[in-house]
């Protein structure tokens, strides 16, 4: 064949392609239709309820994120009877078709993933008789797959800043289908995109090119002839793959995001319509297999669609629909705390065992931005065995090198990790993805197969009837790998065979890439720390009470809300206003729920008494921070239980007392008689103590900081702390989720007081308030030292008021080191503080939970903080990330009122021979106030141990017991001694408490531990 036939008949082939999705109906007529429209979503069994109009394909029936219920008839004709119908319903957005009250086809109005992607036609699975009437029930969604229609590089000036939506009746339609054209539809299709794969001219290639002209020849421009069409493309269609083809383990899937560019309330009905759609796909499919993670997307289908929830329940029982992913959500990994992620382990994969009796073991977060590497000893010791995801893919300076390994943890825990090699999760089963993905396999001589993810998430539906036609024609497909449905836990397990011969990768895995979003959502970030934080406090305190008043409804209900908006698109700050003004709501009832809670044990543990306040430590270290008292103390003096006096203050109008709370317990403070003195005025700008000494200048940087201890200055010569600095920041890209390094040339402004610093000392503390103009923003610092320690905390309160702005704040120190460290879950990682390859310039802006630390063998400092994450440590300064200002996805992004603290501590030794642990905890987890009762006790649990922590002490989730939870924290063999309550022992079990491993009897009380570096240890008290 010449070069310009085979041109010819190429072109000719992909215009033939494209006609025939005009011809897929031989006929249709459009059908009856009523509409309601809703504001709000309104359930099945209320749809009669509200007042129907008529409604005409091209019209108008809804804005934005309006929902409106459908009744839609039609007759149908003689000759239809028996023969394939189908319906074509476009609402332009998404809609649910219902078959006798329960939800049975998803339709969607178009997708980001395709611009011909539609689902707008359902073949009815059954037939029709001559003149029956028949009606259909559809619930719509004024709002496509990816929320409104919005902007993602909006100019300020834009007049619809929170996206635009129109709800339009664009077909409600009926019609005779043409199966077989369909058919013939999807031949030419797999056919033409493996041709775009092929060798450009060679044997194979002209061979399908001439056979697809010879179909379009047969066809001769008549729809009735697509089965003798079909006849010419056999040929080329059963070539079978070659022996050495790979095989794509093909698992149906759907991502859904819990919430994102719309609300979690559309997740609901996302859930609905998609699940409903692939079981309609298992009925019509004998050999599909779909899967789907997220228990709490299976708990919204069994509250609002509990008979579509018995079908899903079946379809898991008979193994062809596979329960994913260990976690409750897909949650961020750099966020969320160790505690957090573990319960995102036990709550996910108790709700799996208890609603499915299935023991999930994979890790299932192919969407998550990077992954910490304090995870794989926690996804071990919540009984999973693998990982899954992609997003490493992204990626955007370096290629990572495997996509099958064995990856390590910090304490040495390994899991099995897979990345699917096409570099999605919403794949199509077409060649141009699968060849590739055979191509780049980089573990291709150990394994033979890789996983393929197929089906359009987020309202997609999962894989529609024509990804699956695709892959049985591509099941054994000359020039393809070879597709075959499949488990992934099936797959996993056949992976695992050769873990042995595969790479291993230890630390992190680091996304180069959203690195923005450590920052951004600040008042998001703030309410999920202190909700994790208080509730340590809550179950602590509980477990001082008998155990049957142990209130665990209440803290489940809690920590769902708190494991909810860990997800990944939530807590990170990459969702819509929409979504954070519930996620707001949802935090504020939560920790006035758990603060309730706190209460109520403490008032059970002690007695009224109007002039004392209890104060509870739930950290496994004395709490000597100093302690602000509730308003009604009024200036009275502090005593301890003993009724001692202890130091106090009159700072602002409230009493400032300086009292340690043993760790694990709870202490009482009364008012004494007299009153506290008032705090003296502090002249000049200086705070000191017998430790150090810290000097500032107007602006409220930090000039000098002499460590009196040590002997040394803290400070670089000529360098300033607290020195903030405003910045333009706009990515070229994903604009609230990317933080650009060229972000560093455009600083725009610094802090300036705006009114002269005042000062204050006293017993406990000193302190100076700065009131500073930054840009459009004001900010006001309270710096305080207390008595006795080198802390210096910066007490924040700022009214952000920018746009595309970044705000940071940077304390060099004359500290010389090629690592920092940084706190993450459980433990501590090291990261370079240079740029000397690409992989260590491209981590340019890193998580920190805590602290982050610079320190030589016997020096260093760190910067503290309460509730923020970005990090850059940079040669000798350390970098923390306060605000950013995006415009896209939420306008309004982090807009006003913010509170946070950051700590300044300088230190003698190395981190691990320093306090920084400790008091970052303490900032952290300040005692909590429970004014007029007195509660003085001690936890019968007590920790002896340098450097292991008791982090959690609970009731077990299913047993009448206590759990306790004990890290090593410092990365090297430590012991430590736990005294246990008489007459308990402890058994070992996993962070699940599913098991009962090693028995621990203690002697005279106390039992003697050893741990590995960061190893976390889980015991029942029985």
């Amino acid at each position: 064949m010449l070069q310009r036939e085979f041109d010819l008949y190429l072109d000719r082939a992909r215009h033939f392609y494209k006609r025939l999705a005009d011809e897929l109906f031989f006929e249709t007529v459009p059908m009856e239709a009523e509409f309601r429209h809703c504001a709000d979503p309104v359930p099945y069994a209320k749809r009669l309820e509200g007042e129907y109009r008529p409604i005409r394909e091209g019209e108008r029936w809804g804005g934005p994120w309006d929902s409106g219920w459908f009744r839609l008839t039609a007759e149908v004709p003689a000759a239809w009877a028996g023969k394939p119908v189908a319906l074509a319903v476009n609402l332009n957005g998404e809609a649910l078709l219902f078959r006798d009250g329960v939800p049975y086809f998803g339709f969607s109005g178009g997708s980001v993933f395709g611009e011909n992607y539609r689902k707008e036609i359902f073949q009815l699975p059954y037939e029709v008789a001559a003149g029956q009437k028949l009606e259909f029930w559809v619930e719509a969604a004024a709002n496509s797959l990816f929320g409104m229609e919005m902007n993602g590089e909006p100019s300020l000036h834009t007049l619809y800043p929170y996206g635009d939506y129109k709800g339009v009746a664009n077909k409600l339609r009926i019609g005779l289908f043409n199966r077989e054209l369909w058919h013939l539809r999807l031949d030419f299709e797999v056919l033409l995109d493996l041709v775009s794969v092929l060798p450009p001219r060679g044997r194979r290639t002209d061979e399908i090119v001439m056979a697809m002209n010879d179909a379009a020849n047969r066809f001769a421009e008549n729809p009735a002839n697509a089965g003798i069409a079909r006849e010419a493309l056999k040929k080329v269609l059963s070539r079978p793959a070659v022996s050495s083809a790979m095989t794509a383990c093909a698992t149906g899937h759907a991502h859904i995001d819990t919430g994102w560019l719309w609300p979690v309330r559309e997740s609901i009905r996302k859930c609905a319509r998609t699940f409903a759609s692939q079981l309609l796909l298992l009925e019509q499919y004998p050999d599909y297999v779909f899967g789907a993670s997220a228990p709490q997307h299976y708990a919204f289908v069994k509250e609002h669609y509990p008979e579509l929830y018995e079908k899903i329940k079946a379809a898991v029982k008979s193994g062809r629909w596979e329960l994913q992913g260990g976690m409750w959500v897909e949650a961020d990994c750099n966020l969320i705390s160790g505690e957090s992620m573990v319960r995102q382990f036990l709550h996910g994969k108790n709700f799996f065992m208890d609603e499915f009796g299935e023991d999930v073991k994979n890790l299932w977060i192919p969407d998550v931005f990077g992954y910490s590497a304090a995870m794989p000893q926690i996804i071990r010791q919540a009984g999973c065995d693998y990982f899954l995801t992609q997003k490493i893919s992204w990626s955007w300076s370096n290629k990572f090198p495997y996509h099958t390994f064995n990856w390590r943890g910090i304490d040495g825990s390994e899991v099995l990790t897979h990345f699917p090699p096409e570099d999605t999760y919403n794949a199509s089963v077409v060649p141009r993805e699968l060849v590739p993905a055979e191509t780049k396999f980089n573990e291709n001589t150990i394994l033979d197969e890789f996983m393929s993810l197929y089906g359009i998430g987020d309202g997609g539906g999962g894989p529609k009837e024509e990804y699956l036609e695709r892959a049985k024609r591509l099941a054994n497909l000359e020039g393809c790998p070879k597709v075959k449905f499949g488990r992934a836990d099936r797959f996993f397990e056949r992976i695992a065979a050769c873990r042995d011969k595969l790479p291993t990768w230890s630390g992190e895995l680091y996304l180069e890439l959203h690195r923005g979003t450590l920052t951004v959502q600040a008042r998001t970030k703030r309410n999920n720390r202190k909700l994790e934080e208080l509730l340590a406090t809550v179950e602590f305190a509980h477990s001082l009470l008998p155990l049957s008043e142990y209130p665990a409804e209440a803290l489940d209900r809690i920590w769902k809300t708190l494991l909810i908006n860990q997800f990944h698109d939530i807590i990170p700050g990459s969702s819509i206003r929409k979504v954070y003004e519930t996620t707001e709501r949802e935090h504020a009832e939560a920790l006035e729920a758990a603060a309730r809670l706190a209460g109520d044990a403490v008032r059970k543990l002690g007695r009224a008494a109007s002039g004392a306040v209890t104060l509870v430590n739930s950290l496994s270290v004395p709490q000597d921070d100093p302690v602000v008292l509730p308003a009604e103390w009024d200036g009275s003096a502090v005593l301890d239980a003993s009724g001692s006096a202890l130091p106090a203050q009159i700072e602002d109008g409230r009493v400032v007392a300086a009292v340690t709370v043993p760790a694990d317990a709870l202490t009482v403070l009364a008012r004494g008689a007299g009153r506290a003195p008032a705090c003296e005025p502090l002249e000049g700008r200086v705070l000191e103590n017998g430790l150090i000494r810290y000097e500032f200048d107007a602006d409220g940087r930090l000039t000098r900081a002499f460590d009196k201890e040590a002997g040394r200055e803290v400070l670089p010569p000529g360098a300033a702390g607290n020195e903030f600095s405003l910045y333009v920041e706009r990515a070229n890209n994903h604009e609230a989720w990317d933080i650009e390094i060229f972000y560093e040339q455009q600083k725009c402004g610094t802090a300036k007081s705006i009114e002269p610093a005042r000062g204050w000392r006293g017993p406990v503390r000193s302190g100076l308030e700065f009131r500073l103009g930054i840009g459009n923003s004001r900010l006001v610092q309270r710096v305080t030292l207390a008595e006795g320690s080198k802390r210096l905390d910066f007490a924040t309160e700022a009214e952000w008021h920018e746009e595309r702005k970044m705000l940071r704040v940077a304390f060099p120190v004359a500290v010389f080191t090629e690592e920092a460290n940084f706190d993450i879950q459980y433990g501590t990682v090291r990261r370079p503080t240079h740029r000397n390859t690409s992989w260590d310039a491209a981590r340019f802006e890193v998580c920190g939970q805590k602290f982050a630390d610079l320190s030589e063998e016997f020096y260093g400092a760190a910067l503290l903080n309460d509730c923020k994450y970005g990090y850059k440590v940079f040669g000798t300064t350390l970098d923390l990330c306060l605000l950013r200002a995006p415009k896209f996805p939420d306008w309004d992004a982090d807009q006003g009122h913010h509170e946070f603290i950051y700590s300044f501590l300088p230190h003698t030794g190395s981190l691990n021979n320093s306090g920084v642990r400790s008091e970052a905890a303490k900032l952290n987890r300040p005692a909590l106030a429970v004014p007029g009762v007195a509660a003085e006790t001690v936890s019968p649990l007590s920790l002896e141990a340098a450097t292991v922590a008791l982090t959690v002490v609970k009731k077990a989730e299913k047993e009448d017991c206590l759990v306790i939870r004990l890290v090593e924290q410092a990365g090297r063999n430590s012991q430590a001694v736990l005294t246990v309550p008489a007459g308990k022992r402890l058994v070992g079990t996993n962070l699940l408490e599913w098991t009962n491993d090693d028995v621990l009897t203690p002697e005279a009380g106390t039992v003697a531990l050893t741990f590995r570096p960061y190893e976390i240890k889980t015991f029942k008290v029985v």
